[in-house]
């Protein structure tokens, strides 16, 4: 399992509102990348940030529910069940966003967390 590229991260990041201002501008500030995967996301409009995960193999080990949530999970594009995780961000504190990619006709789509509870 690979992480996505920076510039990938920023692109799909477009596909999302900011909880702040509703914008969808979106860059990855590299100055708090870390080492495990764990970046900051700022929306260029308002300068709000939140976190954004990249390392989706230590995530998955640690969370077992998620890979049979994955095997469930439907494309909107190909209505095929099975997705991949690619990164996710916490864009508010009830809300996080998966980025998935679907595993029959790679679709690339956002998805809300139900799994992900804050409240």
């Amino acid at each position: 399992m690979t992480k996505p590229s920076v510039e990938e991260v920023e692109s799909r990041l477009a596909e999302v509102r900011c909880a702040i201002c509703k914008g969808s501008h979106f860059m990855i500030d590299r100055r708090t990348m870390q080492p495990d995967g764990e970046w900051k996301g700022v929306c260029t409009a308002c300068r709000y940030t939140f976190p954004v995960y990249t390392d989706m193999e230590f995530y998955l080990r640690t969370q077992p529910d998620i890979p049979y949530r994955l095997k469930e999970m439907s494309c909107p594009a190909c209505q095929h069940r099975g997705v991949t995780l690619d990164f996710r961000a916490t864009l508010s504190v009830r809300e996080a966003i998966y980025f998935l990619t679907c595993s029959a006709c790679q679709h690339r789509f956002p998805e809300k967390s139900s799994l992900e509870a804050f409240e």
